[in-house]
């Protein structure tokens, strides 16, 4: 859902109650070192129910520019991803340019949730609460992000914990290219395919990756009906033949 700031021209001022951006009512909050999730952010002050907590800021990129920066994180081993999609050809990259909102962790039931706002024609994202939130607690929200690399366990500890972090989407409505190909849904199930002829040359699919043991994305460059092998684009330069049939892989969305 898409929220609307009143303008700079707003005659109310400073006593606006529509202006969460502009006024920014600073909370204190104060990070700190978790036990299984790295570093964390807690609120050092009482927060209210609806409230303005913080802004999620950092550098605006494209989606070419936020798939070239993936793929580098990738090779180097990046496991912490502080890439937040705002609209079709938008993203915010607080890697490098962020404040404390980037800390704030997952929670599979969450205390605070992203909303975007236009701000004077702008589109921005704000952190609110979505309930009281005491003094000492720990923030979070529900990443809800498409996993890019190995899958993470959850360590949110929440009575309605998903186990993973992350969504992606069914296998059963996507099917490679002239494949009785298996794949992982839940830590290397395998699930038989239904062969077809469609051509999906050009997808973008995540493929485990046995020495690493991880899942690593890659794109469907080539098939070669002959030898029934996909050719798949593993970085910016280099391409591997596989027999997707013997391969555990899946879509990503």
């Amino acid at each position: 859902m898409l929220f609307s700031c009143c303008s700079s021209n707003c005659k109310c001022e400073n006593n606006c109650a529509n202006k969460s951006f502009q006024l920014r009512p600073l909370f204190k909050t104060k990070l700190i070192k978790t036990e299984k999730c790295g570093f964390g952010l807690i609120a050092e002050e009482e927060i209210k129910k609806g409230e303005f907590v913080i802004e999620y800021v950092g550098e605006v990129i494209d989606d070419r520019t936020c798939e070239e920066r993936l793929w580098k994180m990738k090779r180097q081993r990046y496991t912490n991803f502080y890439l937040c999609e705002v609209s079709s050809n938008m993203v915010i990259d607080a890697t490098n340019k962020g404040n404390k909102s980037r800390f704030i962790n997952h929670s599979c039931e969450p205390n605070t949730e992203m909303q975007k706002w236009t701000v004077d024609g702008e589109t921005r994202v704000g952190i609110f609460a979505l309930r009281d939130i005491q003094r000492g607690e720990e923030l979070t929200y529900d990443y809800k992000f498409v996993q890019f690399g190995a899958d993470q366990d959850c360590h949110c500890g929440s009575s309605n914990c998903r186990k993973m972090v992350g969504t992606s989407k069914s296998v059963n409505s996507f099917i490679l290219h002239n494949g009785n190909s298996t794949s992982s849904q839940d830590q290397h199930d395998m699930k038989k395919r239904k062969t077809t002829s469609d051509n999906c040359i050009g997808e973008i699919i995540r493929l485990w990756d046995r020495r690493d043991k991880m899942y690593v994305p890659a794109v469907v460059h080539d098939y070669d009906e002959y030898t029934g092998m996909h050719t798949l684009l593993l970085d910016e330069e280099t391409t591997e033949n596989f027999d997707m049939r013997e391969e555990d892989w899946d879509f990503l969305p």
